[in-house]
């Protein structure tokens, strides 16, 4: 046989078990109850218009001074109140007995000094030294001659003539050079002939049949213009001296220079035969 135990049973809740509990925050609120709905819905809109006319205040407040600015008042004017001092009072009586107060001078006025003084640190002003007359030379008596040109010089001569150098001589031509000698001949050129067209001698018919060969030595002068103004023979071959000094004749040189002048000059020139 089973035996079965048997458990306790619960016991059943009460009523009052079974409704809600209250809750302790409820307590505290229970005095707080809302018994007129639309008197919060007036609350809600009475903020939001409180909130709108305070900012549209404080822009009243910042903007109308800014936008619509008023003229600063004039300085008022002020009054003037003239003040007067009272008269002083009256001296006190003198003292019976007392001695009376011996009159003061009246103080004498101080004149100034006229005299300026001296400043201090004064740099001496330099006195300047008269100007000396320079010692002048004595005049020396100028070279000349009673016969003399009014434009000529003291190193000319008597013989001169206007136009001349000084160095010249008498009888010289207008235009030459100290030491030259006119149309003479000029051995100490400074620079010597030179020879621009120098011709062949032609060999004499009878000399040549004869076979005479040779050297004949011509002296020529050498005139400024470069030709050959004369020639003479220094060593003969009779029967070419002839055809030497027709071929000398004919030769043109560039004449010799002295001074940088073109001169005459006296040269020597070989005049060689030969049959080939």
């Amino acid at each position: 046989m089973t035996t079965m135990s048997a458990l306790p049973m619960s016991p059943e809740p009460s009523p009052e078990s079974r409704m809600p509990r209250a809750d302790p925050a409820d307590s505290l609120f229970k005095d707080l109850v809302v018994s007129d709905p639309d008197r919060i819905k007036k609350t809600g809109t009475s903020w939001w218009a409180s909130v709108i006319g305070h900012t549209v205040g404080i822009l009243l407040v910042v903007l109308v001074p800014i936008l619509w600015p008023t003229q600063s008042p004039g300085h008022p004017d002020y009054i003037r109140a003239l003040i007067y001092n009272p008269p002083p009072p009256p001296p006190p009586p003198l003292p019976k007995g007392s001695a009376m107060l011996e009159k003061q001078e009246p103080a004498k006025p101080v004149t100034p000094d006229t005299e300026p003084d001296t400043p201090k640190f004064t740099a001496d002003i330099p006195k300047e030294d008269p100007l000396k007359h320079e010692a002048r030379e004595k005049e020396t008596e100028q070279a000349g001659s009673p016969n003399g040109s009014d434009i000529g010089v003291p190193e000319g001569m008597p013989e001169g003539v206007e136009g001349g150098v000084v160095g010249g001589v008498p009888g010289g031509v207008l235009g030459g050079v100290i030491g030259g000698t006119g149309d003479g001949v000029v051995m100490d050129y400074d620079q010597g002939p030179k020879p621009i067209r120098i011709t062949q001698p032609k060999y004499p018919p009878e000399a040549f049949v004869k076979k005479i060969e040779g050297t004949v030595e011509v002296e020529i002068v050498i005139d400024s213009t470069g030709h050959v103004s004369q020639a003479r023979v220094l060593r003969s071959i009779p029967a070419l001296d002839r055809a030497a000094l027709d071929t000398v004749k004919q030769w043109v040189f560039s004449p010799a220079i002295k001074g940088g002048r073109p001169v005459a000059t006296i040269a020597n020139a070989p005049v060689t035969f030969r049959i080939f």
